[in-house]
Order: structure tokens, then C-alpha cells, then sequence
């Protein structure tokens, strides 16, 4: 096993143990851990870091990492999403808001596997403009957006990147060119 996956796993059983304010803070300062760990699926049980940010009613935990690509749809060996475990423990508004953060299976914006490139997103209403202070690579209709450091993009409330079509973000657009921002999601 990796030094890197020995980590990872160390993290999954802090989360395990409801250890959300650490995990949080090492994330802050890890990048490389927290976009692994918002992939991460634990062997046997398909069990997530979402589906433990979920199992133990943590908001915060799930945004980060919803907003890292962690994935609204991911099932357990039981076939359990994370809002399904959020409503079995009781944590009935979380799982609303995880129903409702989901972009869904088989979309253009549909969450990337590869933890180095960030989920895109098609909720314009919820625009927020951001400018890259590194080069950033966004998944898209199985493809990949780059960004450029320096350029202006828009995210949603998650902060995962709005994309429109073609692969357009600044600002995504339509297929007839016109701006998605203007209009409603």
C-alpha cells in the first residue's frame, strides 16, 4: 500500500469516528488529501467520505466535498446513496440538500472519477464569479475544460465550476451562444 493510501485510509476511519472538525482542517491544508479522499470509496462497503459526512448529519464535510467532486450518487454495497443514509439517521434536511445538490447520473456535468479534475455544474442561478489562481482542469460531458490561471470562471453555491456548452465558462453558454447566467436553472 501507498504511503498516500495508507493516509487516506487513516483519514476514512477518522471519519468513521465523527472526527470532522480535524479531517476538515487537514483538508484545508492538503489539497492532494482532500480531492482523494472526496473519491475514495472503501472496499467491500462502497462507503464514502459523503456517505460518512452524511451518516453523522455534517453540512460542512458534505459541501467540501461535494464541492471536491464526491459524488451525490454514490451507492453503497446496499445500493444507499448518501441523502438516503442523511434520512435513515434522522438528518432529514441534510438529505434534502443532498438530493437537491445532485447534477444527476449520465450528464454532462456528472462527477469526474479522476480527483485531479474538478466536477462543472449547471446551476446558473447560483453564479458566483471566481478567477483561477492555478491552472485548473474541469470534467465535461467526459471531456475535460481547462482554465487558465488568471481567467475568470463562474461556481455554484458548491463551488464546482459552471460550464455550458462546448465547454464554455466565461461565461457558459448556450447552444445558440447566449450567456446561461441570464437565465434560470
Amino acid at each position: 500500500m501507498s504511503e498516500l493510501q495508507s493516509v487516506i485510509e487513516k483519514a476514512y476511519q477518522a471519519a468513521k469516528s465523527g472526527e470532522w472538525d480535524r479531517l476538515l482542517s487537514e483538508w484545508e491544508n492538503s489539497t492532494v488529501l482532500a480531492k482523494r479522499c472526496s473519491r475514495y470509496s472503501k472496499p467491500g462497503s462502497s462507503w464514502s467520505f459523503l456517505h460518512q459526512a452524511a451518516y453523522f448529519g455534517n453540512e460542512q464535510a458534505c459541501r467540501a466535498l461535494i464541492g471536491l467532486g464526491a459524488s451525490t450518487e454514490a451507492q453503497t454495497h446496499d445500493s444507499l446513496t448518501p441523502a438516503e443514509i442523511a434520512a435513515q439517521k434522522g438528518h432529514h434536511e441534510l438529505a434534502t440538500f443532498l438530493r437537491n445538490a445532485s447534477i444527476g447520473r449520465n450528464t454532462l456535468w456528472e462527477p469526474p472519477i479522476d480527483p485531479d479534475v474538478l466536477p462543472s455544474s449547471n446551476r446558473w442561478s447560483e453564479a458566483t464569479e471566481a478567477r483561477a489562481s492555478t491552472e485548473l482542469f474541469v470534467a465535461y460531458g467526459g471531456g475535460l475544460v481547462r482554465i487558465t490561471k488568471g481567467s475568470p470562471y463562474f461556481t455554484d453555491s458548491l463551488d464546482r465550476v459552471l460550464v455550458g456548452w462546448h465547454g464554455t465558462f466565461n461565461p457558459p453558454c448556450g447552444m445558440d451562444g447566449e450567456s446561461m447566467l441570464s437565465r434560470k436553472a
